[in-house]
């Protein structure tokens, strides 16, 4: 576009902005909706959605010699969402099929669930095309109300039965599993019942799909198979004993055919591409996860090499960890052999999944001395999880002698110790200790969860953690803080208010979240004295009483407001927000009468989230505000009222000229669909 229609575009769109209601705008922006200036047509739509009503819109969704003019209209009616409603299940009726097929495609993006009912018929149109659409519709409608026309459909037409599999898919009622699972694998469509079985994902479709998997040979089918029992696994309250019945099955098959394809599958190296299933590409993370679940639910031993290998040598793998953590009693029988398997990256796998018992302790300390330091980082992981107080001084050793891998597993299982087992640390916090050594016992101590008797075992270490919460280093003060932050006592809560304005910001944010933590009475009223100080600390403290929602610092910090500057003020808003203190009410109310955009518009958060009845005609107001961010706020208040007299206001909020109140506003519609609507 040349500057002189750069220039004419933009009169265009001032002139368009600048119409007063009435017929004249209306024309207008009816004019601009096929504007030669993709702006000026942007902003005639947003200027539709407001001000056009659906009918006139409608009229132009049906022009077809207008193809501009016919997108803008259906951009609009989208928009408009719920308040278009009405009009576009009247297109239902319309003679011209093409305009049906739009009206069922804008009802599925707006998402209303109640025109289940009018779109439901439509799957028996004479048109094929509209019956796709419609079946498409109740697929994205995602309502239960559909499944009982949609399993009608799984034996008629080819193409309606793909729509209806792919619909049930996206509703994911339970009700399909069986319907879907009697279409695999002896049907033309069994992949896509795969596919929406994997979607539904119900526990109860779990015995079902490792059945088929044992029997199919195709690899896609298969693949599909795995891929979905990967995901009902995943979701499952308790899949081991549904997998178990078939572990002797597939260790016993002399062809080993299923156990070589999962094989295959758990060797593969994320680095490259996963290999094509009948010229199609393979999800190959997504199939390494469900052979994994698989292999473990199942308790499938010959499969766990490969599985500790990835766990030894991804640090991505967690998930596997996790796995095994979830079905203790797949992999601990073979944990003995497993740690003396010649394959190191075996060994070291078994001792970063396992979940070891006292007994196994003299097997695991043999691992703490192995050549190879990754299996003594991962002994030292093992013997957290046994606990034995004996071992803290091997641990210790770990922390200050081991390599970085060995020393962060050090910590991890130093943690898990009661304090009174940790005195070998305090030597690693003195100062002759190096800096990674004296983080890393900090580390230690600041990961526990102190019970009272606990707290008090940890006074030991008092008087070294406060000093070191001061030293040069942020590598140091960080874990310093985290276990200042377990001691009980006031210096303890000294250093963590020092540390809100510690020139570190991510140690000041994270000394935020400690004093929120900590025993409510004392650490209110100590930051309550420090809201006289008159520097950058007083930031830190205003946000830190907002966070403890202390009621008892609302007045002070209410007298306090007018002394402040903007950003405090703006912080004081938001922490009597939290506190919601009485008669927060009309603090707020006052605030919406300043200058500052950023203060009214916190004001406002505030005023939708604290709304209650009686504040529904001052949200109405706000409702209408010049500022589109005051409007957001009023459209999330009035869906929070959940009150039938919101209905009304929050459908014009719907059709905003600001995509993200609309939007707002259509969410808050949602809250209201159990409310009966207000009289129209």
């Amino acid at each position: 576009m040349s500057a002189f229609s750069e220039t004419a575009a933009a009169g265009r769109l001032a002139a368009l902005d600048a119409l007063l209601e009435g017929v004249d705008r209306e024309r207008a922006i009816l004019a601009a909706l096929e504007d030669e200036a993709p702006v000026v047509r942007d902003r005639a739509i947003r200027l539709a959605t407001r001000y056009i009503e659906p009918q006139v819109l409608g009229e132009l969704v049906a022009d077809e010699t207008n193809a501009t003019l016919r997108n803008a209209a259906i951009t609009a009616l989208e928009r408009q969402g719920p308040y278009a409603v009405p009009h576009l299940e009247s297109m239902l009726a319309r003679p011209e099929e093409d305009v049906v097929m739009f009206a069922l495609q804008m009802l599925a993006r707006i998402g209303e669930p109640s025109v289940v009912r009018t779109v439901a018929p439509l799957v028996r149109h004479s048109n094929p095309n509209i019956a796709q659409s419609a079946v498409e519709a109740l697929g994205q409608l995602r309502s239960a109300q559909a499944v009982p026309t949609l399993l009608d459909l799984l034996h008629g037409d080819l193409w309606l039965q793909l729509a209806a599999i792919e619909a049930l898919g996206e509703i994911g009622d339970p009700a399909a599993v069986p319907p879907l699972v009697a279409l695999v694998p002896d049907s033309i469509v069994a992949e896509p019942a795969v596919a929406a079985l994997q979607r539904i994902a119900a526990p109860e479709s779990l015995e079902a799909l490792i059945d088929r998997l044992v029997s199919v040979r195709e690899r896609s089918l298969r693949d599909g198979l795995l891929l979905a029992i990967g995901v009902v696994i995943d979701l499952h309250p308790n899949p081991g004993p549904v997998a178990i019945q078939y572990s002797g099955r597939l260790e016993l098959d002399p062809s080993r055919d299923l156990l070589g394809y999962l094989e295959e599958i758990l060797q593969w190296d994320p680095g490259l591409a996963a290999p094509d299933a009948g010229g199609e590409p393979r999800d190959g993370d997504s199939l390494l996860r469900a052979a994994t679940a698989l292999t473990v639910v199942a308790g499938l031993r010959s499969m766990y090499p490969p599985v500790l290998i990835r766990i030894a040598t991804d640090e991505s793998a967690t998930w596997a960890v996790t796995l095994f953590r979830r079905n203790p009693g797949e992999l601990s029988p073979a944990l003995r052999q497993l740690l003396r398997h010649h394959d190191l990256r075996v060994r070291r796998g078994a001792l970063l999944a396992g979940s070891f018992q006292a007994e196994d302790l003299p097997l695991v300390l043999e691992h703490l001395e192995d050549a190879d330091w990754l299996i003594r980082a991962a002994a030292c992981r093992a013997l957290g999880v046994i606990g034995n107080p004996d071992t803290v001084p091997l641990l210790v050793h770990r922390l200050r002698e081991g390599v970085e891998v060995e020393r962060a597993a050090a910590v991890d299982a130093l943690a898990e110790f009661p304090a009174e087992s940790l005195g070998a640390l305090e030597p690693c916090l003195g100062p002759d200790a190096a800096e990674p050594v004296q983080a890393a016992a900090l580390e230690v101590l600041g990961k526990r969860k102190m019970q009272r008797f606990d707290a008090q075992k940890m006074e030991r270490f008092e008087a070294r953690i406060i000093e070191l919460a001061r030293h040069p280093s942020p590598e140091v003060r960080g874990p310093a803080i985290r276990a200042a932050a377990q001691l009980p006592g006031s210096r303890a809560e000294v250093a963590l208010i020092r540390a809100l304005a510690d020139r570190h910001e991510p140690i000041q944010v994270e000394a935020l979240e400690l004093l929120v933590k900590r025993d409510h009475g004392k650490t209110v009223s100590t930051l309550a004295a420090l809201l006289g100080a008159d520097d950058s600390l007083r930031y830190h403290v205003i946000r830190a009483l907002g966070h403890l929602r202390a009621a008892e610092a609302a007045p002070k910090l209410e007298s306090l407001y007018g002394e402040c500057g903007p950003y405090e003020q703006v912080e004081i808003v938001l922490a009597l927000i939290r506190i919601a203190a009485p008669g927060v009410a009309q603090f707020l109310r006052t605030r919406l009468s300043e200058s500052e955009p950023e203060i009214r518009r916190v004001a406002a958060r505030g005023l939708a989230t604290l709304a209650d009845r009686t504040q529904l005609p001052l949200l109405l107001a706000l409702a209408a505000d010049s500022d589109w961010c005051v409007r957001d706020e009023a459209a999330r208040g009035l869906g929070l009222l959940g009150m039938a007299e919101c209905r009304e206001p929050l459908l014009i909020l719907a059709r905003d000229v600001e995509p993200v109140v609309a939007s707002t506003a259509r969410a808050a519609l949602v809250l209201l669909r159990t409310v009966a609507p207000a009289a129209a």
